[in-house]
């Protein structure tokens, strides 16, 4: 039932909110759908998830998103999502054009560059909720590339400029908040971090007992630190695993599975539309980063479902240190750590699911903005 007043939201995202094909898909998807039952809200949204959508898993999903006033899906294209969609704009300005809104919200990549321009038009104030510092992810990627500088370029621009004419910011975590003020005064900033889905993740199942055991690593292989995880288990994790424990199973969970690397004990599996299943089904999960940014969304879910999960002090970033579950160690230590879970023979714990619930579902989190929102933003 919406409350507060009935306050009236435009929604406009880069990514579709319905397929949680990625990280980012679950995130605007839970954000639409809570602020959704909340307010009145109307979406205007970019199909796709920054590549051409899949139409089995646009109609398997169709359903996700509910109880919005309404929705308005814009073809996706390349030069839509990386630059800029006219369509897109085109929509949210008849939108607004047709209502009167208290809140543009904005969401994920270039989605400020819409805030910014319809904000001035219309005279309404925009949110950005952004999901990574993303001017640093393209930067990062101009060693490999170096015709995506100008790219990089204009996500500064229009980030920077973004943050610092929104009303109000929603960073992915608070190294990401610390970053922006650079750009603006602390208290126009909150960190709203990735969180799950406390339906789907969570620790009340009947626990696994496979023969070979299964150690799970899940991301999308295009992104370069990912498909260095598989580099790295296959240097230096797999061989010293498998002679204490034989047919021991790596199963790489996620789209665009790496074919350079071949191994008998080493499973790619593509994306998973059940993912939930395939981690409760792991023994162990593990998250063998170098280097990242953003927040670490697999690890949260694992934590959710009582896994055991190691991970780099860089894989853990953005994490609280109180967790049971949680083991930080460094890449040489990998084997040993991993050894150890298997030899304790706990598939599943509960005993960090209230502090993870409390800090990472969604309803907890997106209350944040709501709270917010229902303050005016001041």
């Amino acid at each position: 039932m919406r409350s507060i007043g009935q306050k009236k939201l435009l929604y406009i995202s880069v990514h579709d909110p319905h397929v949680p094909l990625t990280g980012s898909g679950a995130r605007v998807g839970a954000f639409v759908n809570y602020l959704g039952s909340r307010y009145h809200l109307d979406l205007v949204y970019l199909d796709g998830s920054g590549q051409p959508p899949v139409p089995e898993l646009s109609r398997k999903f169709a359903s996700r998103v509910s109880g919005l006033a309404s929705k308005t899906c814009v073809p996706y294209s390349q030069a839509g999502y990386f630059l800029f969609s006219p369509q897109l704009y085109r929509e949210a300005k008849q939108r607004l054009q047709a209502e009167r809104y208290d809140f543009i919200i904005c969401d994920y990549g270039l989605s400020a560059l819409y805030g910014l321009l319809l904000a001035r038009k219309f005279n309404t104030p925009f949110i950005y909720l952004s999901h990574n510092i993303e001017f640093r992810q393209y930067m990062g990627k101009i060693g490999r590339d170096i015709r995506r500088l100008p790219l990089g370029l204009y996500m500064y621009c229009v980030e920077r400029l973004g943050v610092k004419r929104a009303k109000y910011v929603a960073a992915i975590s608070d190294d990401d908040a610390a970053f922006y003020t650079h750009w603006v005064d602390k208290q126009k900033l909150q960190s709203i971090p990735q969180g799950f889905d406390q339906k789907l993740f969570n620790p009340f199942y009947e626990p696994v007992r496979n023969d070979p055991r299964i150690v799970l690593f899940c991301g999308n292989f295009k992104i370069p630190t990912n498909l260095d995880v598989v580099q790295t288990v296959y240097d230096r994790i797999l061989k010293p695993v498998l002679a204490e424990y034989p047919g021991t199973i790596f199963r790489f969970v996620g789209g665009s599975p790496p074919t350079h690397i071949q191994h008998p004990s080493m499973q790619f599996t593509g994306f998973l539309e059940d993912y939930p299943t395939a981690l409760k089904h792991a023994d162990v999960v593990i998250s063998p980063m170098k280097q990242g940014w953003g927040f670490p969304t697999k690890i949260v879910e694992s934590l959710a479902c009582g896994k055991t999960t190691i991970t780099t002090p860089v894989g853990a970033r953005a994490l609280e240190n109180d967790y049971e579950t949680l083991k930080r160690v460094e890449i040489e230590d990998f084997p040993k750590a991993i050894g150890a879970a298997f030899k304790a023979a706990s598939p599943v714990s509960q005993a960090d699911y209230p502090k993870i619930k409390a800090r990472y579902s969604w309803d907890a989190l997106v209350s944040r903005l709501a709270a917010r929102i229902d303050e005016d933003v001041p």
